[in-house]
Protein backbone atom coordinates (compact mmCIF):
# COMPACT_ATOMS: atom_id res chain seq x y z
CA UNK A 1 0.00 0.00 0.00
CA UNK A 2 1.17 3.57 -0.41
CA UNK A 3 0.22 6.66 2.17
CA UNK A 4 -0.22 10.21 0.72
CA UNK A 5 -0.60 12.76 2.90
CA UNK A 6 -2.27 16.27 2.78
CA UNK A 7 0.31 19.28 3.61
CA UNK A 8 -2.36 21.05 4.96
CA UNK A 9 -4.19 18.56 7.29
CA UNK A 10 -3.58 15.24 8.87
CA UNK A 11 -5.43 13.58 7.03
CA UNK A 12 -4.42 10.34 5.34
CA UNK A 13 -5.48 8.12 2.38
CA UNK A 14 -4.25 4.39 1.35
CA UNK A 15 -3.94 2.88 -1.54
CA UNK A 16 -2.84 -0.63 -2.68
CA UNK A 17 0.84 -1.11 -3.35
CA UNK A 18 2.48 -4.24 -2.19
CA UNK A 19 3.34 -3.98 1.78
CA UNK A 20 7.08 -5.50 1.34
CA UNK A 21 7.39 -1.92 -1.19
CA UNK A 22 5.80 0.27 1.44
CA UNK A 23 7.61 -0.62 3.84
CA UNK A 24 10.64 -1.18 2.41
CA UNK A 25 12.76 1.60 4.17
CA UNK A 26 11.31 -0.36 7.01
CA UNK A 27 13.03 -3.73 6.23
CA UNK A 28 16.41 -1.85 5.82
CA UNK A 29 16.91 0.00 9.20
CA UNK A 30 15.57 -3.18 10.54
CA UNK A 31 18.30 -5.07 8.47
CA UNK A 32 21.00 -3.08 10.35
CA UNK A 33 19.87 -3.92 13.64
CA UNK A 34 19.20 -7.62 12.47
CA UNK A 35 23.09 -7.86 11.56
CA UNK A 36 24.50 -7.39 14.44
CA UNK A 37 21.31 -10.00 15.43
CA UNK A 38 23.65 -11.96 13.08
CA UNK A 39 26.89 -11.17 13.98
CA UNK A 40 26.20 -11.57 18.35
CA UNK A 41 24.91 -14.94 17.86
CA UNK A 42 28.03 -15.74 15.87
CA UNK A 43 30.31 -14.74 19.03
CA UNK A 44 27.54 -16.26 21.42
CA UNK A 45 27.52 -19.75 19.92
CA UNK A 46 31.75 -20.15 19.06
CA UNK A 47 32.85 -21.75 22.45
CA UNK A 48 30.60 -24.97 21.67
CA UNK A 49 33.11 -25.70 18.61
CA UNK A 50 36.48 -24.72 20.94
CA UNK A 51 34.97 -26.25 24.09
CA UNK A 52 38.56 -28.43 24.17
CA UNK A 53 40.68 -26.03 23.05
CA UNK A 54 39.32 -23.50 26.24
CA UNK A 55 39.66 -26.74 28.48
CA UNK A 56 43.08 -27.18 27.50
CA UNK A 57 44.49 -23.72 27.47
CA UNK A 58 42.43 -22.90 30.69
CA UNK A 59 42.86 -26.36 32.42
CA UNK A 60 39.54 -26.71 33.48
CA UNK A 61 37.00 -28.88 33.83
CA UNK A 62 33.47 -29.07 32.02
CA UNK A 63 31.64 -26.98 34.90
CA UNK A 64 34.20 -24.26 35.03
CA UNK A 65 33.85 -24.53 31.16
CA UNK A 66 30.13 -23.60 31.86
CA UNK A 67 30.65 -21.01 34.02
CA UNK A 68 33.42 -19.25 32.43
CA UNK A 69 30.96 -20.02 29.05
CA UNK A 70 28.18 -18.47 31.31
CA UNK A 71 29.36 -15.09 31.84
CA UNK A 72 28.08 -13.99 28.44
CA UNK A 73 24.76 -14.78 29.83
CA UNK A 74 25.39 -13.70 33.88
CA UNK A 75 25.62 -10.19 31.83
CA UNK A 76 23.16 -10.59 29.24
CA UNK A 77 20.39 -11.46 31.90
CA UNK A 78 21.02 -8.84 34.30
CA UNK A 79 21.21 -5.87 31.91
CA UNK A 80 17.75 -7.11 29.74
CA UNK A 81 15.48 -5.04 31.24
CA UNK A 82 17.67 -1.93 32.08
CA UNK A 83 18.32 -2.02 28.44
CA UNK A 84 14.20 -2.76 27.43
CA UNK A 85 13.95 0.43 29.39
CA UNK A 86 16.50 2.76 27.99
CA UNK A 87 15.31 1.26 24.10
CA UNK A 88 11.94 3.29 25.79
CA UNK A 89 13.59 6.12 27.16
CA UNK A 90 16.26 6.81 24.61
CA UNK A 91 16.90 5.87 21.14
CA UNK A 92 18.02 2.47 19.48
CA UNK A 93 20.64 3.99 17.00
CA UNK A 94 23.21 5.50 19.31
CA UNK A 95 22.72 1.74 21.98
CA UNK A 96 22.99 -0.29 18.73
CA UNK A 97 26.31 1.55 17.50
CA UNK A 98 27.96 1.43 21.50
CA UNK A 99 26.74 -2.25 21.56
CA UNK A 100 28.75 -3.24 18.21
CA UNK A 101 31.49 -1.47 19.72
CA UNK A 102 31.54 -3.02 22.91
CA UNK A 103 31.16 -7.02 21.43
CA UNK A 104 34.18 -5.96 19.29
CA UNK A 105 36.30 -5.00 22.50
CA UNK A 106 34.88 -7.81 24.44
CA UNK A 107 36.09 -10.53 21.82
CA UNK A 108 39.32 -8.75 21.64
CA UNK A 109 39.72 -9.44 25.34
CA UNK A 110 38.58 -12.97 24.80
CA UNK A 111 40.98 -13.78 22.12
CA UNK A 112 43.87 -12.26 24.06
CA UNK A 113 43.15 -14.01 27.41
CA UNK A 114 46.14 -15.63 29.79
CA UNK A 115 43.78 -16.11 32.77
CA UNK A 116 40.24 -17.72 33.42
CA UNK A 117 39.47 -14.59 35.04
CA UNK A 118 40.80 -12.19 31.81
CA UNK A 119 38.67 -14.61 29.48
CA UNK A 120 35.63 -14.55 31.52
CA UNK A 121 35.35 -10.64 31.30
CA UNK A 122 35.51 -10.75 28.04
CA UNK A 123 32.71 -12.99 27.64
CA UNK A 124 31.05 -10.71 30.23
CA UNK A 125 31.65 -7.90 27.47
CA UNK A 126 30.37 -9.84 24.67
CA UNK A 127 27.06 -10.13 26.51
CA UNK A 128 26.69 -6.88 27.28
CA UNK A 129 27.20 -6.10 24.18
CA UNK A 130 24.69 -8.50 23.07
CA UNK A 131 22.35 -7.56 25.43
CA UNK A 132 21.20 -4.83 23.13
CA UNK A 133 20.78 -7.14 19.94
CA UNK A 134 17.53 -8.80 19.74
CA UNK A 135 15.95 -5.68 21.83
CA UNK A 136 17.04 -3.08 19.38
CA UNK A 137 15.39 -5.21 16.98
CA UNK A 138 12.01 -5.51 18.61
CA UNK A 139 12.13 -1.57 19.75
CA UNK A 140 12.78 -0.67 15.88
CA UNK A 141 10.06 -3.11 14.56
CA UNK A 142 7.91 -1.41 17.49
CA UNK A 143 8.50 1.76 15.75
CA UNK A 144 8.92 1.22 11.96
CA UNK A 145 6.16 -1.92 11.34
CA UNK A 146 2.12 -1.88 12.50
CA UNK A 147 1.22 -4.38 15.37
CA UNK A 148 -0.03 -7.24 12.60
CA UNK A 149 3.56 -7.41 10.94
CA UNK A 150 5.14 -7.83 14.72
CA UNK A 151 5.64 -11.76 14.95
CA UNK A 152 6.80 -11.53 11.04
CA UNK A 153 9.60 -8.87 11.98
CA UNK A 154 10.25 -11.14 15.14
CA UNK A 155 10.62 -14.68 12.94
CA UNK A 156 12.94 -12.67 10.73
CA UNK A 157 14.90 -11.59 12.97
CA UNK A 158 15.20 -14.80 14.36
CA UNK A 159 16.24 -16.36 11.29
CA UNK A 160 18.95 -13.73 11.01
CA UNK A 161 20.08 -14.88 14.26
CA UNK A 162 19.85 -18.42 13.62
CA UNK A 163 22.12 -18.39 10.47
CA UNK A 164 24.65 -16.83 13.05
CA UNK A 165 24.30 -19.86 14.67
CA UNK A 166 24.82 -21.95 11.47
CA UNK A 167 28.15 -19.54 10.96
CA UNK A 168 29.21 -20.59 14.33
CA UNK A 169 29.06 -24.34 12.97
CA UNK A 170 30.87 -25.60 10.06
CA UNK A 171 33.05 -22.16 9.43
CA UNK A 172 33.99 -21.45 12.38
CA UNK A 173 34.92 -24.80 12.89
CA UNK A 174 37.04 -24.98 9.54
CA UNK A 175 38.67 -21.44 11.30
CA UNK A 176 39.66 -22.74 14.55
CA UNK A 177 41.09 -26.05 13.14
CA UNK A 178 43.33 -23.77 10.56
CA UNK A 179 43.91 -20.89 13.17
CA UNK A 180 43.61 -21.45 16.33
CA UNK A 181 40.84 -20.37 18.75
CA UNK A 182 42.71 -17.47 19.37
CA UNK A 183 43.64 -15.97 16.09
CA UNK A 184 40.01 -17.09 14.84
CA UNK A 185 38.52 -14.64 17.55
CA UNK A 186 40.72 -11.96 16.58
CA UNK A 187 39.04 -12.57 13.05
CA UNK A 188 35.89 -12.33 14.01
CA UNK A 189 36.17 -9.08 16.78
CA UNK A 190 37.39 -6.50 13.72
CA UNK A 191 33.84 -7.37 11.66
CA UNK A 192 32.04 -5.77 14.89
CA UNK A 193 33.68 -2.58 14.69
CA UNK A 194 32.37 -2.12 10.32
CA UNK A 195 29.00 -3.24 12.20
CA UNK A 196 28.83 -0.26 14.72
CA UNK A 197 29.50 2.06 11.47
CA UNK A 198 26.61 0.56 9.51
CA UNK A 199 24.18 0.65 12.80
CA UNK A 200 25.19 4.84 12.83
CA UNK A 201 25.05 5.36 9.56
CA UNK A 202 21.80 3.78 8.49
CA UNK A 203 19.44 3.20 11.70
CA UNK A 204 17.00 5.74 12.24
CA UNK A 205 14.84 6.45 15.20
CA UNK A 206 11.78 7.54 14.16
CA UNK A 207 9.52 6.93 11.24
CA UNK A 208 8.68 9.82 8.60
CA UNK A 209 5.05 11.17 10.41
CA UNK A 210 2.72 10.06 7.36
CA UNK A 211 4.32 6.35 8.22
CA UNK A 212 4.26 7.01 11.62
CA UNK A 213 0.80 7.37 12.19
CA UNK A 214 -0.27 4.07 10.64
CA UNK A 215 2.35 2.50 13.35
CA UNK A 216 0.59 3.86 15.99
CA UNK A 217 -2.84 3.58 15.15
CA UNK A 218 -2.41 -0.22 14.51
CA UNK A 219 -0.79 -0.52 18.19
CA UNK A 220 -3.81 1.03 19.00
CA UNK A 221 -5.94 3.99 19.03
CA UNK A 222 -2.91 6.22 18.60
CA UNK A 223 -1.21 6.06 21.91
CA UNK A 224 2.06 7.35 21.43
CA UNK A 225 5.43 6.22 21.33
CA UNK A 226 6.30 8.44 24.72
CA UNK A 227 7.68 6.32 27.65
CA UNK A 228 6.38 5.73 31.27
CA UNK A 229 7.93 8.41 33.83
CA UNK A 230 9.80 6.37 35.33
CA UNK A 231 12.33 3.11 34.51
CA UNK A 232 9.99 1.53 37.94
CA UNK A 233 6.78 2.42 36.71
CA UNK A 234 7.83 0.88 33.45
CA UNK A 235 9.05 -2.42 34.83
CA UNK A 236 6.17 -2.56 37.72
CA UNK A 237 3.81 -2.32 34.69
CA UNK A 238 5.05 -5.43 33.26
CA UNK A 239 5.43 -7.93 35.90
CA UNK A 240 2.68 -6.87 38.15
CA UNK A 241 0.89 -9.41 35.14
CA UNK A 242 1.06 -13.14 36.06
CA UNK A 243 0.93 -13.75 32.35
CA UNK A 244 4.10 -12.31 31.81
CA UNK A 245 5.84 -14.42 34.33
CA UNK A 246 3.67 -17.93 32.48
CA UNK A 247 5.05 -16.24 28.84
CA UNK A 248 8.85 -15.54 30.16
CA UNK A 249 9.04 -19.44 32.24
CA UNK A 250 7.64 -20.94 29.07
CA UNK A 251 10.38 -19.21 27.31
CA UNK A 252 13.13 -19.84 29.25
CA UNK A 253 12.08 -23.36 29.34
CA UNK A 254 12.04 -23.34 25.45
CA UNK A 255 15.47 -21.39 24.73
CA UNK A 256 17.17 -24.36 27.08
CA UNK A 257 18.03 -26.40 23.67
CA UNK A 258 19.61 -23.41 22.65
CA UNK A 259 21.42 -22.32 25.41
CA UNK A 260 22.63 -25.70 27.08
CA UNK A 261 22.41 -28.06 23.53
CA UNK A 262 23.61 -26.07 20.61
CA UNK A 263 25.80 -23.01 22.36
CA UNK A 264 27.81 -25.10 24.16
CA UNK A 265 27.38 -29.07 24.76
CA UNK A 266 26.36 -30.09 21.39
CA UNK A 267 29.74 -30.44 19.64
CA UNK A 268 31.16 -32.02 22.12
CA UNK A 269 28.51 -34.37 22.52
CA UNK A 270 28.96 -35.68 18.97
CA UNK A 271 32.64 -35.50 19.08
CA UNK A 272 32.51 -37.93 22.11
CA UNK A 273 29.83 -40.22 20.92
CA UNK A 274 30.17 -40.01 17.36
CA UNK A 275 34.23 -38.96 17.40
CA UNK A 276 33.45 -36.31 14.68
CA UNK A 277 36.07 -33.45 14.57
CA UNK A 278 35.28 -30.16 15.58
CA UNK A 279 34.20 -28.63 12.17
CA UNK A 280 31.83 -31.68 11.00
CA UNK A 281 30.13 -31.62 14.62
CA UNK A 282 30.15 -27.94 14.69
CA UNK A 283 28.12 -28.61 11.43
CA UNK A 284 25.69 -30.77 12.35
CA UNK A 285 24.81 -29.00 15.87
CA UNK A 286 23.99 -25.96 13.49
CA UNK A 287 21.48 -27.71 11.71
CA UNK A 288 19.53 -27.16 14.50
CA UNK A 289 20.01 -23.18 14.33
CA UNK A 290 19.06 -23.77 10.19
CA UNK A 291 15.51 -25.58 11.55
CA UNK A 292 14.72 -22.66 13.97
CA UNK A 293 15.46 -20.17 10.64
CA UNK A 294 12.62 -22.38 8.90
CA UNK A 295 10.23 -22.48 11.80
CA UNK A 296 10.74 -18.58 13.19
CA UNK A 297 8.67 -17.24 10.29
CA UNK A 298 6.46 -19.71 9.49
CA UNK A 299 4.92 -20.19 12.99
CA UNK A 300 3.67 -16.47 13.03
CA UNK A 301 1.98 -17.77 9.43
CA UNK A 302 0.63 -20.79 11.51
CA UNK A 303 -0.97 -18.67 14.48
CA UNK A 304 -2.25 -16.03 11.85
CA UNK A 305 -4.14 -19.29 10.02
CA UNK A 306 -5.57 -20.65 13.49
CA UNK A 307 -6.09 -16.89 14.85
CA UNK A 308 -4.27 -18.39 17.92
CA UNK A 309 -1.24 -18.40 20.03
CA UNK A 310 -2.18 -21.30 22.10
CA UNK A 311 -1.91 -24.09 20.08
CA UNK A 312 1.35 -23.34 17.84
CA UNK A 313 3.42 -22.48 20.98
CA UNK A 314 2.45 -25.98 22.34
CA UNK A 315 2.94 -27.89 19.49
CA UNK A 316 6.39 -26.30 19.25
CA UNK A 317 7.40 -27.30 22.87
CA UNK A 318 6.38 -30.75 22.07
CA UNK A 319 7.65 -31.62 18.67
CA UNK A 320 10.99 -29.82 19.73
CA UNK A 321 10.25 -32.78 22.97
CA UNK A 322 10.53 -35.74 20.57
CA UNK A 323 13.38 -35.04 17.83
CA UNK A 324 15.46 -33.74 20.70
CA UNK A 325 14.67 -36.82 22.78
CA UNK A 326 15.57 -39.14 19.45
CA UNK A 327 18.79 -37.82 19.73
CA UNK A 328 19.82 -37.77 23.21
CA UNK A 329 18.97 -41.48 23.51
CA UNK A 330 19.52 -43.66 20.13
CA UNK A 331 22.61 -44.18 20.14
CA UNK A 332 25.05 -44.62 16.57
CA UNK A 333 22.75 -42.99 14.25
CA UNK A 334 23.81 -41.96 10.58
CA UNK A 335 25.37 -38.79 10.21
CA UNK A 336 22.38 -37.58 7.88
CA UNK A 337 19.67 -39.21 10.11
CA UNK A 338 21.24 -37.43 13.70
CA UNK A 339 21.46 -33.63 11.21
CA UNK A 340 17.91 -34.47 9.94
CA UNK A 341 16.88 -35.05 13.22
CA UNK A 342 18.32 -31.62 14.94
CA UNK A 343 16.76 -29.54 11.62
CA UNK A 344 13.27 -30.55 12.34
CA UNK A 345 13.83 -29.91 15.90
CA UNK A 346 14.98 -26.83 15.13
CA UNK A 347 12.13 -26.31 13.01
CA UNK A 348 9.88 -26.70 16.16
CA UNK A 349 11.85 -24.72 18.77
CA UNK A 350 11.38 -21.96 15.75
CA UNK A 351 7.60 -21.45 17.50
CA UNK A 352 9.18 -20.59 21.05
CA UNK A 353 9.51 -17.01 19.54
CA UNK A 354 5.92 -16.43 19.71
CA UNK A 355 6.36 -16.01 23.02
CA UNK A 356 7.95 -12.79 22.59
CA UNK A 357 4.47 -11.37 20.11
CA UNK A 358 2.66 -12.94 23.08
CA UNK A 359 4.33 -10.73 25.54
CA UNK A 360 3.94 -7.32 23.39
CA UNK A 361 0.06 -7.72 22.82
CA UNK A 362 0.23 -8.20 26.39
CA UNK A 363 1.68 -5.01 27.11
CA UNK A 364 1.43 -1.91 25.67
CA UNK A 365 3.83 -0.42 23.16
CA UNK A 366 4.84 2.40 25.51
CA UNK A 367 6.87 -0.64 27.64
CA UNK A 368 7.64 -2.90 24.64
CA UNK A 369 11.04 -2.68 25.21
CA UNK A 370 10.98 -3.11 28.80
CA UNK A 371 8.50 -6.49 27.96
CA UNK A 372 10.89 -8.04 25.08
CA UNK A 373 13.69 -7.27 28.02
CA UNK A 374 12.04 -8.84 30.70
CA UNK A 375 11.39 -11.97 28.62
CA UNK A 376 14.49 -11.84 27.08
CA UNK A 377 16.00 -12.09 30.30
CA UNK A 378 14.32 -15.06 31.80
CA UNK A 379 15.36 -17.16 28.16
CA UNK A 380 18.80 -16.10 29.09
CA UNK A 381 18.80 -17.27 32.57
CA UNK A 382 18.75 -20.68 31.26
CA UNK A 383 22.01 -20.18 29.74
CA UNK A 384 22.96 -18.69 33.49
CA UNK A 385 21.70 -21.93 35.34
CA UNK A 386 22.17 -24.45 33.15
CA UNK A 387 25.28 -24.22 30.74
CA UNK A 388 27.23 -24.89 34.57
CA UNK A 389 24.49 -27.22 35.79
CA UNK A 390 24.73 -29.43 32.93
CA UNK A 391 28.57 -29.38 33.39
CA UNK A 392 28.14 -30.26 36.91
CA UNK A 393 26.29 -33.25 35.72
CA UNK A 394 29.13 -34.14 33.75
CA UNK A 395 30.67 -34.15 36.60
CA UNK A 396 29.21 -35.93 38.84
CA UNK A 397 28.86 -38.79 36.25
CA UNK A 398 32.53 -38.88 35.20
CA UNK A 399 34.89 -42.21 35.44
CA UNK A 400 38.28 -39.71 36.03
CA UNK A 401 39.28 -39.96 32.18
CA UNK A 402 42.22 -36.89 31.27
CA UNK A 403 43.06 -36.17 27.21
CA UNK A 404 45.57 -33.69 26.80
CA UNK A 405 44.74 -31.45 30.09
CA UNK A 406 40.94 -31.80 29.60
CA UNK A 407 38.36 -34.32 31.13
CA UNK A 408 37.31 -36.43 28.99
CA UNK A 409 33.43 -37.43 29.23
CA UNK A 410 31.68 -40.80 28.16
CA UNK A 411 28.50 -40.77 26.02
CA UNK A 412 26.86 -42.29 29.18
CA UNK A 413 28.01 -38.91 30.94
CA UNK A 414 26.31 -37.10 28.14
CA UNK A 415 23.12 -38.53 28.17
CA UNK A 416 22.68 -38.08 31.80
CA UNK A 417 23.39 -34.30 32.12
CA UNK A 418 21.44 -34.11 28.54
CA UNK A 419 18.15 -35.71 29.53
CA UNK A 420 17.65 -31.73 31.84
CA UNK A 421 16.82 -30.79 28.50
CA UNK A 422 13.92 -32.96 27.60
CA UNK A 423 12.65 -32.28 31.00
CA UNK A 424 12.73 -28.31 30.41
CA UNK A 425 10.87 -29.03 27.32
CA UNK A 426 8.52 -31.51 29.11
CA UNK A 427 7.95 -28.35 31.53
CA UNK A 428 6.82 -26.08 28.34
CA UNK A 429 4.65 -28.38 27.61
CA UNK A 430 2.60 -27.89 30.75
CA UNK A 431 3.18 -24.46 30.91
CA UNK A 432 0.87 -23.35 27.92
CA UNK A 433 -2.02 -24.74 29.98
CA UNK A 434 -2.17 -22.05 32.12
CA UNK A 435 -1.26 -19.16 29.92
CA UNK A 436 -4.29 -17.05 28.02
CA UNK A 437 -4.85 -17.01 24.74
CA UNK A 438 -3.27 -13.30 23.49
CA UNK A 439 -3.92 -13.02 19.58
CA UNK A 440 -7.19 -11.44 20.53
CA UNK A 441 -5.46 -8.38 22.28
CA UNK A 442 -2.89 -8.16 18.85
CA UNK A 443 -6.11 -8.88 16.70
CA UNK A 444 -7.92 -5.71 18.85
CA UNK A 445 -4.81 -3.49 18.21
Amino acid sequence: MSVMTNSNSNSISISARPIFFFFSKSWFIWGSAAIFYFYQFMLRVSPGVMADDLMASFHVDGCALGILTGCYYYAYSILQIPIGALMDLFKPRRLLTFAAILCSLGALVFSSADSLYVAAFGRAMIGAGSAFAFLSCLKLGTIWFPSDQLPFVVGMSLLLGTIGGVSAGYPMGWLVEIAGWREAMWYVAFAGFALAFLGWSVVRDKAPDHLEEIVLKSHGDGQSHHPPSSLFKSVAEVISKPQTWLIALYGGFMYLPLSGFADLWGPPFLMSVYHFDKSKAGGIVSALYAGIGLGAPLFPFLSRRLKGYKFPVFISALGAFVFLSLVFYIPHLHPWILTLLLFIAGVFLGGQFLAFSMTCALNPISVSGTAGGFHNMICMLSGVIFQPFIGWLLRYNWKGNYAYGAPVYGASDYVFALSSISISLVLACFIVFFINEQYTKLEEK
